[in-house]
C-alpha cells in the first residue's frame, strides 16, 4: 500500500478512540465541579487523555504536510539532508497510531529501514552521510528494542512468545547488519557497541528466552547446548552477545 495512502487510513482509524471512564469522569467534572461528581481524577486518566490529545494533534500535523506533498518527497531523503528530519517525524507518527499491540514490530521495521539507509548511502558513496546514518541506525535499533522490552514487561505472562515473534525480525535486522558492514569493512561487535538502555532492553529480552525456553522438552541435544551457551553469556553479564547467540541459533526456529 502506498505510504500516504496507509497513513491516512491509520489517522482515520483515530476516530475509533473513545475515551475511558475515568477521562470522562474528569472532563464532567471540569465543567460541573468535582463535587457535583464526586470522584478525583486518576492519573491513568490524565495520561489516558494526554496520550489521545498528542495522537491527534500529531495526525493532524501529518494530514497538514501531506497536503503539500513535503512528506512525499521526505521519505527519499537520507541522513544528513534537510528533510530527512521531517521524515523521522513521519514515520513515528505512523508506528504511534498502528495500535499499542504493533509497536515494537513498527520500530523494529524503522530500525531495519535506517540500517538499509547506510547500504543506500555506501552504494551511492555518499560518505558524508555515514555518520549520521550509523547514528540513526544505532539510535533505532536501541529503541526497538526497548519497546519489545516493554511489550514484555506489559504482558509477562506472554512475554517468551512476544520475543519469539520479535526474533525473526531481530534475526532479519542482524543478518543485514553483518552484510552492510562486511561491505563497508567494519566489525560488528554487539559488546562493545550497546549502550546502557540496550543492554537492559537484551537482558530482558534473554531473561525471557530463557526462562520460555529451559521447560520446553522438545529441545534437541543440539538445541539444549545452545540454551546453555546463551544462558553462560547471559550470566556473565554480555547480553548483547547472548542475544545474539540465541537469533543465530537453531532455537529460533
Amino acid at each position: 500500500m502506498d505510504p500516504e495512502k496507509q497513513l491516512i487510513s491509520q489517522i482515520r482509524s483515530l476516530k475509533e478512540i473513545k475515551p475511558d471512564t475515568d477521562w470522562a469522569v474528569f472532563t464532567k467534572a471540569r465543567i460541573m465541579g468535582h463535587e457535583a461528581i464526586g470522584q478525583e481524577r486518576s492519573i491513568m486518566s490524565l495520561l489516558g487523555d494526554m496520550i489521545l490529545q498528542y495522537r491527534i494533534a500529531l495526525a493532524g500535523l501529518l494530514v497538514f504536510l501531506m497536503a503539500g506533498g513535503t512528506v512525499a518527497v521526505a521519505q527519499n531523503s537520507l541522513p544528513g539532508e534537510p528533510l530527512y528530519g521531517l521524515k523521522r517525524v513521519t514515520e513515528k507518527g505512523m508506528a504511534l497510531v498502528t495500535g499499542q499491540d504493533k509497536v515494537a514490530s513498527a520500530n523494529l521495521e524503522l530500525a531495519a529501514k535506517r540500517l538499509e539507509e547506510i547500504n543506500t548511502i555506501s552504494q551511492k558513496n555518499l560518505v558524508k552521510n555515514l555518520p549520521a546514518a550509523f547514528e540513526e541506525y544505532k539510535s533505532a535499533k536501541a529503541e526497538a528494542k526497548s519497546k519489545v522490552a516493554a511489550a514484555i514487561q506489559q504482558n509477562p505472562e506472554n512475554a517468551g512468545q512476544i520475543v519469539k515473534d520479535a526474533a525473526t525480525a531481530m534475526k532479519d535486522m542482524n543478518d543485514k547488519e553483518k552484510q552492510v558492514y562486511g561491505v563497508l569493512g567494519l566489525e560488528q561487535n554487539a559488546s562493545t557497541t550497546e549502550t546502557g538502555a540496550e543492554a537492559a532492553s537484551d537482558q530482558a529480552i534473554v531473561a525471557s528466552l530463557i526462562d520460555y525456553l529451559k521447560d520446553d522438552a522438545g529441545l534437541s541435544e543440539e538445541q539444549a547446548k545452545e540454551l546453555e551457551q546463551v544462558r553462560s553469556l547471559y550470566d556473565a553479564g554480555n547480553y548483547g552477545q547472548a542475544l545474539d547467540k540465541y537469533l543465530s541459533s537453531s532455537l529460533n526456529k
